[in-house]
């Protein structure tokens, strides 16, 4: 089994400059970043990050498209003209996979366009759309499903497809039927914890309630080097220390590896792999919900 190619997100960053992120994530031992396209210029640039890339000694075969709440009018507001111009800049960059977010239930051309014209447009610039899930929104006690693709049989239409672990746990999804379902499309994984408390913490592994050990023992015994991994971590507490980020984004990188290679959880996470709360929920702060 090839170990699957491991990268950080940019996205946690986005305060920080480009060419500080990929040198921590340089630092931290990743194989790259996957480039989270936000409203700093330099990040829709391929000339430019190209340029930062290959200073800092970061690789970025990853890009996730501006699809973001705070990135809602990057690169214009049709979502098919920022999927294409995200999808140019990936093609730029050399990258293998280009993420976009689901479209809300009500934007059908989005949609038919994902569906239909995606793969083939993607093809031409030599690279992939990768359809990630999100999750259902919580109103009062009741979820509502905004976007599309929430739950893993929504994403059985698609060629390639991001399985978000945090997302599947603010919607309850079972994140090993996930990977069972989805296993033969799954082009790229965005690994994190979730904390089990409605929202998207994007956890330190080990932190959360999902079962993560069980899911990369998984992925591990299954992947034939045809899958990505990016660490999507909420790094807010250590972006003042850039020491202590890399040191935090070196130890989760770690863990991960020795979960793929079929290591316990009770060995690498200190818990058992299903418990009932998570051990860190104290420390995340509700008033500052995650970026992604």
């Amino acid at each position: 089994m090839a170990t699957p190619r491991m990268l950080a997100s940019t996205g946690p960053m986005f305060a920080r400059p480009l060419d500080w992120s990929l040198g921590v994530i340089r630092d931290a031992g990743y194989d790259g970043a996957e480039l989270m396209v936000t409203q700093d210029p330099t990040s829709q640039d391929a000339a430019k990050v190209a340029e930062l890339a290959e200073r800092e000694g970061c690789a970025v075969p990853a890009v996730h498209g501006p699809f973001l709440l705070l990135t809602r009018r990057v690169f214009g507001t049709d979502l098919i003209e920022k999927a294409r111009r995200s999808l140019e800049l990936a093609a730029e960059l050399h990258a293998d996979v280009m993420v976009v977010h689901p479209p809300f239930r009500w934007q059908a051309q989005f949609h038919n366009w994902l569906l239909h014209d995606s793969d083939g447009e993607a093809a031409e610039h030599g690279t992939r759309v990768g359809v990630e899930n999100l999750y259902p929104v919580r109103l009062g006690k009741r979820p509502v499903r905004f976007h599309r693709y929430t739950a893993p049989e929504h994403l059985t239409p698609f060629s390639h497809v991001v399985l978000d672990t945090s997302h599947f746990g603010v919607g309850g999804e079972d994140i090993v039927h996930a990977w069972d379902l989805l296993r033969e499309t799954a082009v790229h994984l965005h690994i994190s914890d979730n904390r089990g408390q409605g929202r998207d913490s994007h956890a330190p592994l080990g932190h959360g309630v999902l079962p993560i050990a069980s899911f990369l023992h998984r992925v591990g015994a299954d992947t034939r080097g045809n899958v990505s991994i990016t660490m999507e971590l909420d790094c807010r507490r250590y972006l003042d220390d850039r020491a202590a980020l890399v040191g935090y984004l070196r130890q989760e990188r770690q863990k991960c590896l020795a979960l793929l290679d079929g290591e316990s959880s009770e060995e690498v996470l200190g818990r058992p792999d299903v418990v009932a709360v998570a051990p860190g929920a104290a420390e995340d702060d509700a008033h500052q919900p995650t970026i992604a």
